[in-house]
């Protein structure tokens, strides 16, 4: 008979493995068992979606996110709460609805649990870590997939343990440890080696109109990865990662993030990469507000920190205000700067108190893999219970 680590011998059903580990750990030997359980609560979210652009025709889908969440507590100065939901998703083409069971798919959405005092927090499992004052063009999309013309917000996690303290002077420190995250995560170009530790830490702490913060990540890119679409051989693989960021209230709202990563290639060779974004927003006092949002992004890769060259120049601008207490116009413009193009998407939304009806027309570039490639149209209805 084949142990559990034989069957699941591949990367992909390794993390199947992990994930099915990860569930029993937190539902069966859970400290949840040995805590007193004050609060059990189910919840979900319930979208359908349909979408025709010039680069898939029609689609539409459906996805059911359920939700069950409990907490508890040791003691009066410890408290224990975790999170189990559930990412059910099918969809198909216009043309042919068979496809909607051959496309069914259920995945772990998030599974974590909590532990947490007065000034402390460890989280464990799969779960949404993301950070950063960008809104638009993110270069701290490090760990997420975050959308912002998806009024979803829909993300996959990442396995990790993350701890959180609190400092009186209103200072915090992040310290995480991530394992078993093997697919391209936020801005990557290169696979993580999915069987070593990834590790960082980010401080964030006050200054005068506003807060920064520092942080640090360390990962192992995946060589085979590599190779197949690196010409050059990967003799070491280690990534460190520097950012910088703050965000400041002076009147108008402004703030800039600012990362480094260093991969090394060899004892000799590094692949430097640069991301800057800066941007500011400002709401008029125009009717109800009109909410003006802009950003600008670089890009820069390299042998060397003074050798880098911009591959990615893009500005982004975001109008948004209401026409009634339920309804809200957006609109998200991106100029690519290297390619000479602009990129609007307009978008309609009404929101209830559990429902929510979105319309996005959009003409984006072909090139990403997204349901906003392409020129098209999107409806979007979320129910929330």
């Amino acid at each position: 008979m084949k142990s559990l680590k034989k069957l699941f011998s591949d990367r992909k059903d390794k993390r199947r493995y992990m994930r099915t580990t990860l569930v029993f750990v937190l539902l069966f030997v859970s400290p949840l068992h040995f805590a007193s359980v004050n609060a059990f609560e189910h919840q979900g979210q319930v979208s359908l979606w349909g979408v025709y652009n010039d680069n898939i025709d029609g689609q539409m889908g459906f996805r059911y996110i359920p939700e069950v969440t409990w907490s508890g507590s040791i003691s009066d100065a410890l408290t224990i709460d975790a999170l189990l939901s559930l990412d059910i998703h099918t969809h198909t083409t216009f043309d042919s609805f068979k496809e909607v069971g051959d496309n069914f798919d259920v995945d772990l959405y998030r599974a974590w649990g909590r532990l947490s005092g007065d000034r402390y927090e460890v989280r464990l499992g799969l779960q949404r870590i993301n950070f950063g004052p960008a809104r638009i063009l993110r270069s701290l999309k490090w760990f997420d997939q975050l959308d912002p013309r998806d009024p979803l917000n829909i993300t996959d996690g990442v396995y990790a343990l993350l701890g959180r303290y609190y400092f009186l002077n209103n200072s915090n420190i992040w310290i995480w440890g991530l394992y078993g995250n093997d697919d391209l995560k936020g801005l990557e170009t290169f696979k993580t080696d999915g069987d070593r530790v990834e590790y960082g830490f980010r401080y964030e702490f006050p200054v005068p109109k506003g807060e920064m913060a520092f942080t640090y990540h360390n990962r192992r890119v995946d060589k085979h990865w590599w190779s197949r679409i690196q010409p050059d051989i990967l003799m070491g693989g280690v990534e460190n990662r520097y950012a910088i960021d703050g965000s400041f209230d002076i009147g108008i709202g402004l703030w800039f993030e600012a990362a480094f990563s260093e991969l090394k290639k060899d004892s000799s060779h590094s692949l430097w990469t640069r991301h800057l974004t800066i941007g500011a927003d400002y709401t008029f006092d125009i009717g109800p507000g009109v909410h003006i949002l802009g950003e600008h992004y670089l890009r820069s890769t390299g042998s060397g920190i003074r050798e880098l060259e911009t591959d990615s120049r893009i500005s982004a601008i975001s109008v948004d205000f209401s026409t009634s207490v339920l309804d809200t116009i957006t609109l998200i413009a991106y100029y690519d700067w290297q390619k000479d193009e602009l990129y609007p998407n307009l978008s309609w939304q009404r929101t209830y108190d559990d429902w929510l009806i979105n319309v996005t027309a959009f003409h984006n570039s072909c090139d990403t893999e997204s349901v906003y490639s392409g020129t098209g149209i999107m409806c979007t209805i979320l129910y929330n219970y």
